[in-house]
């Protein structure tokens, strides 16, 4: 297999991971046994941010490792003039990979292009173009037969908007339309292994038998669809939280007095059209999301059980995060994520393992996002490093995380989701800073104030603060040359 210095990499990835603050709360809240683990076995980073907390902007950064500025994939499918696919000659992480003598796999969803999938950037395996529904695929419909399994089935127990999408017994292969029921919760009726993370954890299990054979390194990515709403949860899952032990989530009733119109405008919005009005009625559907995160999170475990079943686990290097989280029950009761920077839709679940290689069991506060996990997978495999790479690698701070030199401050973007809303967001210390274009700027306090309850932009006892995240905002910026008119049009207003 791989020689020590050039180690086979897996990559896990789950898509709208509910996580902050959810995964921290007293009292029910999900359970991750597979990110629980490998941040045993590894390091876990306590503060990973989604670099844009919308799906292809950050799988766009996640495959080139640079900001959603440069490979201009800004919103989901071309909303707005944003690009749909990557340019004609772009090249991934995935091709690098290839330069280095690794073969690649791609499991899962893909999201950043209708016209290209993984196929055509160097990965072997299993996708579909655009968001994709696997439920109708014909190789997922093998899948079913090679194990004996029946359709997936589901019963829809709440829709957000429209009770008229109730119903018992709904195929998902038979759904005219996917996204109609993106918006819902419900039981998995069929054995969870009809789920479509246990689908891709198969795929790739199998996929790994081969490789298990080869003599080449290689490079591995799951990317399942979950925990992203629809949350269809199964047995033994199902029904494992008691939805009135959920305590109210702290910002669900916030008035956002305080907060920028955008957020006010979206709130109203989502609660105007929601059929949950109070907590009582959030708390079976928050039920479902974290039941739904770990069925999911288990899911990806059997990629573990595989690497160990077949000796390769002391030569892997792996890595668990998200594209970015769930404000679900969120900041005045919303649900999904529209173009909000808040903690819910920015922090992530980061933890990596290399055996032999990184300590165990520590957990680090540097600041770090997904986008660095494509420089750190070069870097561990000895590839090419392109020009430019806004990511850092974590190599050196896994192997040594209390004495690597690291940057203080970290900047993540948004450019809206449906709707332009330009948005950058600088952490350092305790602080949090979202500059909005024509809009209210947000400054909270997060070890006073980790709910970001209080909106401390005009408080002039933080005007030093204040001041100083404006410097780094306009820093940051310049170095990764985030320069569009805008976005100087957005720095000039700080002034």
């Amino acid at each position: 297999m791989a020689r020590p210095d050039r180690p086979n990499i897996v990559w896990l990835l789950t898509d709208h991971h509910v996580f902050a603050h959810h995964y921290f709360l007293p009292g029910p809240r999900p359970v991750l046994p597979t990110y629980e683990r490998l941040a045993r076995e590894g390091v876990a980073f306590t503060n990973a941010y989604a670099v844009c907390p919308l799906c292809t902007p950050a799988r766009a950064s996640m495959l080139t490792g640079v900001y959603p500025h440069r490979h201009e994939m800004v919103m989901n499918n071309g909303d707005c003039g944003s690009r749909l696919d990557f340019e004609p000659d772009a090249r991934l992480f995935s091709h690098y990979m290839n330069d280095a003598g690794y073969r690649c796999g791609y499991f899962g969803k893909w999201h950043v292009g209708d016209e290209r999938g993984p196929l055509d950037y160097g990965f072997e395996g299993w996708s579909q173009l655009g968001y994709g529904h696997p439920y109708w695929d014909d190789d997922y419909a093998a899948y079913l037969d090679e194990l004996g399994l029946p359709q997936a089935t589901v019963d829809v127990e709440w829709h957000f908007a429209d009770p008229a999408r109730i119903g018992k017994g709904i195929r998902l292969k038979d759904e005219p339309n996917w996204h109609q029921r993106m918006e819902c919760a419900g039981r998995l009726t069929t054995p969870v292994e009809t789920h479509e993370a246990y689908y891709l954890a198969h795929r790739a299990s199998q996929w790994l038998e081969c490789m298990a054979k080869d003599s080449d390194p290689f490079c591995l990515r799951v990317d399942v669809w979950g925990p992203h709403q629809p949350y269809w949860v199964a047995e033994p899952f199902a029904g494992t939280i008691e939805p009135r032990d959920i305590p109210e989530y702290p910002s669900f009733a916030h008035d956002l007095a305080d907060r920028p119109e955008q957020h006010r405008r979206f709130a109203k919005s989502r609660r105007e059209h929601s059929v949950a009005k109070t907590w009582e009625d959030w708390q079976p559907v928050v039920a479902r999301s974290y039941e739904h995160a770990t069925q999911v999170d288990a899911a990806l475990g059997r990629v573990l059980d595989t690497l160990d079943r077949l000796g390769l686990a002391d030569n892997t290097l792996v890595f668990y995060t998200a594209d970015h989280g769930d404000a679900i029950g969120s900041h005045g009761g919303v649900f999904d994520k529209d173009s909000l920077m808040v903690e819910e839709t920015e922090r992530i679940p980061l933890a990596v393992r290399w055996q032999g290689r990184a300590p165990a069991g520590v957990q680090t506060r540097r600041l770090a996002t997904h986008m660095d996990l494509v420089p750190t997978l070069l870097d561990a495999g000895g590839a090419q490093m392109p020009q430019p790479l806004d990511g850092r690698s974590l190599v050196p701070l896994v192997q040594h995380p209390h004495d690597t030199p690291w940057p203080d401050d970290l900047l993540c973007q948004h450019h809206g989701h449906g709707h332009p809303c330009l948005q950058r967001m600088v952490r350092c210390g305790p602080y949090k800073y979202v500059a909005h274009l024509d809009d209210l700027d947000e400054l909270y306090d997060l070890r006073q104030d980790p709910y970001e309850l209080r909106n401390c932009i005009a408080d002039p006892s933080l005007a030093d603060v204040r001041k100083d995240m404006q410097e780094r905002l306009r820093r940051l910026t310049a170095e990764c040359d985030d320069n569009a008119p805008d976005v100087q049009r957005l720095c000039q207003q700080l002034d």
